[in-house]
C-alpha cells in the first residue's frame, strides 16, 4: 500500500506502530536516534513520516524544519506527534498534521491515507504539467 517511516525513541511505541501499519498493509521503516533521520529519508523516500516531536531528550522542530525545506523531502507528508500540544509550532514550520498523544490507531490510519492520496494527485499534477 505504501511506506510509511515511523520516528519515536520509545521501542514499545515504535513496535505498536509497526504493528498498526503493517496489519494495513503498509511498509513500515522506523529509525530512533535523531541523527538518523534525515539519512533513512532520503534513501527511504517513505510515502508519509510519522514523527515524535520529542526524541532523546531532544526537540525535532528543527529536525522537521530542515526536512520540510529540502528540496529533495519537502513533498514527503509529516504527522507530527506529542504528549504536548504543539500544533501551533508544528504547523508554522510546515507539518502537514499534528495529532496529540494519546490518538485512536484509526484517526491515524485515516490521516496517513488522507496524505498519500494527497501527494499521489500533486505527484500526478506536477507530472501532467
Amino acid at each position: 500500500m505504501g511506506k510509511i517511516m515511523v520516528v519515536d525513541d520509545n521501542t514499545v511505541m515504535l513496535g505498536f506502530m509497526t504493528t498498526l501499519l503493517e496489519l494495513e498493509d503498509y511498509e513500515a521503516v522506523t529509525v530512533s536516534r535523531p541523527e538518523d533521520i534525515i539519512p533513512a529519508t532520503l534513501t527511504e523516500q517513505p510515502d508519509v513520516i510519522i514523527m515524535d516531536v520529542h526524541l532523546a531528550e531532544q526537540d525535532t522542530l528543527a529536525i522537521l524544519k530542515e526536512l520540510k525545506s529540502d528540496p529533495q523531502l519537502t513533498t514527503i507528508p509529516i504527522i507530527a506527534v506529542s504528549g504536548m500540544d504543539r500544533s501551533e509550532e508544528c504547523q508554522a514550520i510546515g507539518v502537514d498534521e499534528f495529532m496529540l498523544k494519546p490518538f485512536m490507531p484509526a484517526k491515524l490510519l485515516e490521516k496517513i491515507e488522507q496524505l498519500r492520496q494527497s501527494r499521489l494527485k500533486n505527484q500526478m499534477a506536477a507530472g501532467c504539467s
